[in-house]
């Protein structure tokens, strides 16, 4: 700190005219036409006048920066308080209501505060001279620092007091420059304090945070060793109650395998005459008895299937009330199967399952002829008819195809005219419902024939 005190006591003894400096930024020119003329007005008067620094000499990365901070005497002080320059003038020049104004902001950068914020209105451009300018705006803002910042030392219109008064200007630059010197030590030293703190105190958190998640730990690892030591206890009571419950079970056990086999027997007796509510209840009440043996086994595994099986026959059952063909023939091949399982070559279900299947392909062949998809509804009343040959339906259907045709050829002649796709349609089912040799079959293929050209 000494050191630097020397330093700048020297090189204020070798320029005894070392004075502060204020930085010129580059006026901003809004709406008035003419911008370097009045730029160079600007600039003219602090070559005459001030001590100054032009923004054209300081580097552009520090200008973009102070260009943001405005007219925020803080900002300018973070931004450029290490510069050779200590005060900062800005002006705005804009067209407001047919005259030109122009506004003035002075700021004091160590000091953070605006020494003037100035406006003054002209006439026009023209009268932006720099003698108008000085006169008008530029002296009365300047006037709090005009001593500091003249070229002379003193003010303007004030001549110089002679030897004491350089002397004492020396003296106060030689205190503005300790102040300095001390002001930007303290504000190192409390950095580094703060700095030193914010360590300690993080410190002081990792340190507590440690001490708490080895607290947690030790505490964690007492609370496993308990659960383990009472786990360990209520294992060996529970192994105890658990060959004592055996010892009684497996008297009743040995007592029910005679039972669990009888039962089994009845129940599949009942489901080979289609009793399979009755064996369903049968075999839930007697699969509560239990032997830990093979017929256990055997009696979960009839009960599994004649739940599942049931099921899958409700399904069925309800599609042939409602003919809905999905519920029949999506779910008739797993009851065969399930039906087939439970007894060896199936029960009373499996004898009539071709019926079924009849009803099946009947609701199928009604719902495609619904649609006047005749094809598949003639496809499913065939197999109808293959599960059933004394279906009525289905056999009405095949000994009527003829008529059937008949009503097919004359809807698609109608529609030929107001929907050929339609009609193109029923002449190409036509085509697959009957042989080449039919009368329909040429007339449909010379009617489609005629359509496509």
């Amino acid at each position: 700190m000494k050191r630097l005190l020397i330093v700048g006591l020297c090189v204020l003894f070798t320029l005894p005219l070392f004075g502060k400096k204020i930085l010129l930024m580059e006026p901003i020119i809004k709406d008035v036409g003419s911008e370097r003329k009045i730029s160079k007005e600007i600039e003219t008067i602090f070559k005459k006048k001030f001590d100054y620094v032009s923004y054209s000499d300081v580097k552009s990365k520090l200008i973009d920066k102070l260009k943001k901070c405005g007219s925020k005497a803080d900002c300018w002080y973070e931004e450029a308080g290490d510069a050779d320059f200590d005060y900062a003038a800005l002006f705005l020049i804009k067209e407001e209501d047919d005259e030109v104004l122009v506004r003035l902001v002075v700021i004091d950068i160590d000091g953070e505060s605006n020494v003037a914020d100035e406006k003054q209105s002209f006439g026009s451009v023209d009268d932006l001279t720099a003698g108008k300018l000085y006169k008008k705006l530029v002296k009365g803002a300047f006037g709090p620092i005009a001593k500091k910042i003249t070229k002379s030392g003193g003010d303007d219109d004030s001549d110089d007091d002679g030897g004491d008064a350089k002397m004492s200007e020396r003296k106060k630059r030689e205190e503005e420059l300790a102040r300095k010197e001390r002001e930007a030590e303290e504000r190192r030293e409390r950095l580094a304090e703060e700095k030193r703190q914010r360590e300690e105190e993080l410190e002081q958190k990792r340190e507590a945070a440690e001490r708490k998640r080895r607290l947690a730990e030790e505490k964690k690892r007492e609370e496993e060793e308990r659960e383990r030591a009472r786990l360990e206890e209520e294992r060996e009571r529970r192994e105890k109650e658990r060959e004592e419950s055996n010892a009684r079970k497996r008297d009743q056990l040995e007592k029910n395998q005679g039972k669990l086999e009888k039962a089994r027997e009845l129940v599949l007796k009942m489901c080979a005459d289609g009793k399979y509510n009755e064996a369903i209840q049968a075999i839930v009440k007697v699969s509560q008895l239990k032997c830990e043996c093979e017929e256990d086994a055997k009696v979960l595994a009839l009960k599994s299937q004649l739940l599942n099986f049931n099921k899958v026959r409700d399904k069925i059952l309800e599609g042939v009330n409602l003919l809905n063909y999905s519920l029949i023939l999506d779910n008739l091949e797993a009851a065969k199967a399930l039906d087939q399982e439970i007894v060896s070559g199936g029960t009373e279900f499996s004898q009539r399952i071709d019926s079924i299947y009849a009803i099946g392909y009947y609701a199928k062949a009604l719902d495609m002829e619904k649609k006047d998809n005749y094809v598949v509804a003639n496809e499913n009343y065939e197999k109808c008819l293959q599960k059933d040959p004394d279906k009525k339906e289905c056999k009405q259907w095949n000994d009527g195809k003829d008529a059937t045709v008949k009503k097919l050829f004359d809807k698609a002649k109608v529609m030929k005219n107001f929907n050929p796709t339609k009609a193109k349609d029923l002449f190409r089912s036509i085509l697959k419902l009957v042989t080449a040799e039919h009368e329909y079959y040429k007339q449909a293929e010379v009617e489609l024939k005629s359509m496509e050209y």
